[in-house]
């Protein structure tokens, strides 16, 4: 298993405009479609992230996740190309800074052998903050997903 983060800030988007996005790569030993199989099938989902997931995995379908019992994530599904990758918006419940739909979340699976190599770009964050906070959360929950795997 291996996991790597990498936080950037990065100019861009027109007009001056900062993106802020948390950048996580993580090694699955498990095929491409296995792997897509936990982020589409709320089943599969929450024995890696979350308590209870309610989604519908096409372009424009709803995303709900209920992390951990306080905390709900919620957002829609932009792009679903299976098996190898998945963007969808992302944003908490109840949370100004980080509103339901406010940031997007893509998600790309590359064959690697017998692995999968995993990479997760979530963007549009407000700040650095944010962009730690999620960057720690992602890194744990998909290190969770590799171990779920091994």
């Amino acid at each position: 298993m291996v996991a790597q983060h990498r936080p950037l800030a990065v100019a861009g988007r027109g007009r001056g405009a900062r993106e802020i996005e948390a950048l996580i790569e993580q090694r699955i030993a498990a095929s491409v479609t296995t792997v897509f199989s936990y982020l589409v099938d709320p089943t599969k989902l929450v024995q890696w992230m979350g308590v209870s997931a309610q989604i519908d995995p096409r372009p424009g379908g709803e995303f709900r996740l209920d992390v951990d019992g306080e905390h709900v994530a919620i957002g829609q599904y932009k792009l679903v190309e299976p098996p190898r990758r998945i963007v969808f918006s992302w944003g908490w419940e109840g949370d100004a800074e980080v509103a339901p739909g406010s940031t997007t979340v893509e998600i790309t699976l590359t064959p690697d052998g017998s692995d999968t190599l995993l990479r997760l770009r979530h963007s549009d964050l407000p700040n650095e903050q944010q962009r730690d906070i999620h960057q720690e959360g992602w890194r744990m929950y998909t290190a969770r997903l590799a171990e779920l795997k091994a």
